[in-house]
């Protein structure tokens, strides 16, 4: 995300108060708290998600020596079909309103080296989808089965879909904070970063539900490969 990030906000970087610190050391600062919190996350995750039959199936598997539930073809195969079509409907709104909004980071994003844009599709993949799916969409499911449901041991089809789309809601409104760095955050503004997040993030939660955790992480990988490395070539046209 590093090399990425310098780039895209470096307007706001530059035109910030210069830390006390050198800025390779808040760097390193803010990777190891990252990974700290990450840990935490992923404990959560896991721990509640597999209470509900959610998780990381191919990798548990694997760590465990077990005969995995799922095939990992057809994580992949999902996983692939889901991030290129989520990333083509997402590019074609992209495009759509950058010509409205050329302070996007998408539109940004243009002028950044291809290697950069490659490495930031592993933080969407990985980062965001532990974050968002692993930890908060098991987490709210959870708490839901807890308070709504009699049977505590089995995910509905009505707590998953409003963790889902709960998930969906908060994964847009995180992107507010990056956005504001380039542009000002309009009712407009809110609205397309919600839209755009909702339509990667519902299917991406289905696909961890269905196919688990790495599905949904192939498939943001994708989805962004589509947008930051192939879509942004079309702006210079």
């Amino acid at each position: 995300m590093i090399p990425f990030a310098l780039e895209v906000f470096r307007s706001a970087i530059e035109s910030a108060p210069r830390p006390p610190v050198p800025l390779s050391l808040l760097v390193i600062i803010g990777v190891v708290e990252n990974f700290a919190l990450l840990a935490l996350i992923v404990w959560v995750g896991l721990s509640l998600g597999r209470k509900l039959g959610l998780g990381a199936p191919l990798l548990e598997s694997w760590l465990y020596q077990e005969e995995a539930t799922l095939k990992a073809r057809d994580s992949l195969k999902s996983g692939v079909a889901f991030g290129i079509v989520v990333g083509v409907i997402i590019l074609v709104v992209l495009l759509v309103m950058s010509r409205h909004f050329p302070g996007l980071p998408f539109t940004t994003a243009a002028k950044v080296a291809v290697w950069k844009r490659f490495l930031v599709c592993f933080y969407g993949a990985v980062d965001e989808e532990i974050l968002a799916h692993l930890c908060l969409l098991s987490l709210i499911a959870w708490l839901m089965t807890r308070i709504f449901q009699k049977d505590k041991t089995r995910l509905s089809p009505v707590a998953f879909w409003s963790a889902n789309i709960i998930v969906a809601i908060l994964f847009g409104l995180g992107h507010l904070p990056n956005a504001s760095m380039v542009m000002s955050i309009t009712p407009t503004v809110v609205i397309l970063a919600l839209t755009i997040n909702s339509i990667a993030a519902i299917p991406f939660g289905y696909l961890y539900r269905k196919r688990g955790l790495e599905s949904a992480m192939i498939a943001h990988f994708c989805a962004d490969f589509v947008i930051y490395v192939i879509g942004v070539t079309f702006l210079r046209v």
